[in-house]
């Protein structure tokens, strides 16, 4: 029997149930948040929450939980539903409201934390290392909406991921409007050249991960890496010496293959392999 929290109250999964009326479900209106814990630390969930925050502040949703609260909340799910290392979604909607456009956006907010044991890839994608296809498909221009909010509302990654499934591909690189490279569906990406490595900046319209954050003070601080951030084209990627990409559930995944192109002669290289050991480590502490 497993357990998922929804508005104030820890509910059965098989028997939790949200409205046909709610606003996420009708319009994609409402916002989540996807992040980790070994053993009882929840890694990096102060940069979750308060990116939470700003996600809610920018739908004016009104936030009545403090960190302590809602840490509290996440440790009890995980403990009711006896997990080791979990992997959380928050998900907060504007809740019950009407059909249309003209409808008032006042509403008590659906709030949903969902719990699972992290699973991780197979270790084969990690030695072997992964393909990258470039998607059709162009990420939402930053004009249109903001990437600093971590909407449910993700059609735009989900064409992407349609893409990489026909292709045969595990992921894709999805370009901006101005054909820079932007990030994957659910991933960022990194490419590395001697003691270089690059990364697209926020401007390209990318969502700044947290774990993207966590691999850039890696890169610096353990690996003596500098890292460059910038508006970059495909061909700025294709000679490098190493291509990964990062996420909360990928951590650090080699790519040896870009769009056809080898990467590294098809070999995952040194630095993606350190980093993933920096990060487990870093996660551990």
């Amino acid at each position: 029997m497993d357990y998922v929290y929804l508005n104030g109250e820890f509910v059965e999964s098989d028997t939790a149930k949200i409205s046909v009326f709610d606003q996420g479900f009708l319009y994609g209106d409402g916002i989540y948040e996807s992040f980790r814990s070994v053993g009882d630390h929840l890694y990096q969930f102060s940069r979750h929450y308060h990116r939470l925050l700003q996600s809610a502040e920018a739908l004016a949703y009104p936030i009545d939980f403090t960190q302590q609260q809602l840490e509290e909340t996440l440790l009890e799910l995980r403990c009711r539903n006896g997990l080791n290392n979990a992997y959380y979604r928050i998900t907060i909607t504007r809740g019950i409201g009407q059909i249309g456009f003209q409808r008032s956006l006042e509403s008590n907010l659906t709030f949903l934390i969902l719990a699972r044991e992290f699973k991780g890839f197979a270790d084969d994608y990690y030695q072997s290392g992964i393909e990258l296809q470039i998607a059709q498909t162009r990420r939402n221009a930053p004009e249109a909406i903001n990437p600093k909010i971590k909407s449910i509302s993700n059609l735009n990654s989900l064409l992407g991921k349609l893409e990489a499934k026909a292709a045969g591909a595990f992921e894709v690189i999805m370009l901006n409007n101005k054909e820079h490279i932007c990030e994957g569906s659910a991933s960022n990406i990194f490419w590395v050249r001697g003691q270089w490595v690059f990364t697209p900046a926020a401007s390209t319209g990318l969502l700044e991960g947290v774990t993207r954050s966590t691999i850039i003070r890696l890169c610096e601080e353990k690996l003596n890496l500098r890292v460059i951030a910038g508006e970059f084209k495909l061909q700025d990627l294709q000679f490098s010496d190493e291509v990964f990409i990062t996420s909360t559930s990928l951590e650090v995944m080699p790519v040896v293959r870009v769009d056809g192109f080898t990467i590294n002669q098809g070999q995952v290289g040194s630095i993606s392999r350190q980093l993933r050991d920096e990060l487990h480590y870093d996660m551990a502490r």
